[in-house]
């Protein structure tokens, strides 16, 4: 798994690519708790180029979630496709998380 990390205005905006998996999501939870320990509480999840996620993979963002809510910060997710939309709806995460159609609507909000 790739991470890509860049910065629009206030906000950290992290594009993972591939599978979310049980594999791949230490790599995210890694990424985001640094990112997160470093002082930057603003996120966007970027997830065009993920391909699958998994419940560990959910949990990762979930996990991450509660960390940015105990620092008063704000993680939203931008531009999934329909498999991961599909994944997350079931799951109920689109009652968790706001989602927005792409990076540049999220960052904006």
């Amino acid at each position: 798994m790739e991470i890509n990390e860049t910065r629009q205005n206030d906000y950290v905006v992290l594009a993972p690519s591939g599978r979310l998996d049980s594999i791949n999501a230490p790599i995210l939870d890694r990424t985001l708790s640094g990112v997160i320990e470093r002082g930057d509480t603003h996120l966007v999840i970027d997830l065009r180029k993920l391909d699958y996620i998994s419940s560990i993979g959910l949990s990762t963002l979930l996990a991450a979630a509660k960390k940015i809510k105990r620092a008063d910060g704000r993680i939203v997710l931008a531009g999934m496709n329909d498999r991961v939309r599909m994944i997350m709806e079931i799951s109920g995460f689109t009652k968790i998380f706001v989602i927005f159609p792409d990076v540049e609507s999220a960052v904006a909000a």
